[in-house]
């Protein structure tokens, strides 16, 4: 390692693109700073590869930080026109790293969306133009609601859950849903609001999944309400037999768009009267 001193004066430098980094500062105050030679970093950032799907409203992780100064640093986030809303500031221990969230607020559409930080520590400050985030608010959107049935359960107990697929558009256009139902959970029944619906079931045993496929013509809002319900594995054992989180379907999914719905999680729990 080399000891820098550096004059903090007025910028500073640093690595743009979907993740980086800044090695280098310049403040209002004289510092002396140790600057190693290695790939460390004073504020290290990341945004997402993907493309974020969000309506205006919405909120997600959009850049990931971590704190490597050696000190305890405040951090401002910033987007033209606040088209991101981020509730500042966030703290970061010295090595601290977090997922910091935002609540988008645009229009339909696709977004390149640039974030800049402003970094406040002990011994100076500085202007971190970061990473870029993609958001798309398309014009269709899609969710699950849980209508009945518990979502923490018992083990080795038949239980029986109804949840509803929800697509909402503001144009009228025809869209393929897609939907998986896990081996441990057998359809009872599935009807909707519109459009015809087919069932496949690949695989046995515990690879004997249920998927569904729904086409339908929205314009405004359709559903398709679907009731599931644990059955006997291949050893004859009523499902759950472990206890843990359990997907009762997949995130359904608009084809084509790749835009996914949340899934609906349950969790099965050992119970006084289960010999657990």
């Amino acid at each position: 390692m080399k000891k820098l001193i550096l004059i903090l004066a007025a910028t500073l430098v640093l690595v743009l693109g979907a993740s980086g980094n800044f090695r280098e500062y310049y403040g209002a105050r004289g510092v002396a700073v140790s600057i190693a030679d290695n790939n460390s970093s004073y504020i290290a950032f990341e945004c997402p590869e993907i493309t974020l799907y969000l309506q205006s409203g919405e909120s997600s992780g959009v850049i990931s930080v971590k704190n490597n100064l050696g000190e305890d640093a405040e951090l401002y986030f910033s987007t033209p026109d606040d088209i991101l809303t981020f509730t500042n500031p966030t703290f970061l221990y010295a090595g601290e790293e977090k997922l910091v969230e935002a609540e988008f607020t645009g229009g339909h559409g696709e977004y390149t969306i640039p974030i800049d930080i402003e970094a406040f520590w002990a011994n100076g400050s500085a202007r971190i133009p970061a990473c870029s985030v993609e958001v798309v608010n398309p014009l269709v959107k899609i969710s699950k609601i849980l209508l009945e049935g518990d979502t923490e359960v018992p083990l080795f107990e038949r239980e029986v859950w109804k949840f509803r697929i929800l697509v909402e558009s503001e144009i009228g256009d025809n869209y393929t849903i897609l939907d998986t139902i896990p081996a441990e959970f057998e359809v009872l029944s599935i009807t909707s609001s519109s459009g015809s619906h087919t069932e496949h079931h690949p695989g046995v045993g515990r690879s004997g999944v249920t998927k569904i496929v729904w086409e339908v013509h929205v314009e405004g809002s359709e559903f398709m309400d679907v009731t599931v319900a644990t059955k006997l594995n291949p050893a004859g054992k009523q499902e759950f037999t472990s206890p843990g989180s359990y997907n009762l379907n997949d995130g359904a999914e608009i084809k084509g768009l790749g835009i996914v719905s949340n899934p609906i999680i349950v969790n099965a729990v050992r119970g006084v009267n289960n010999g657990e």
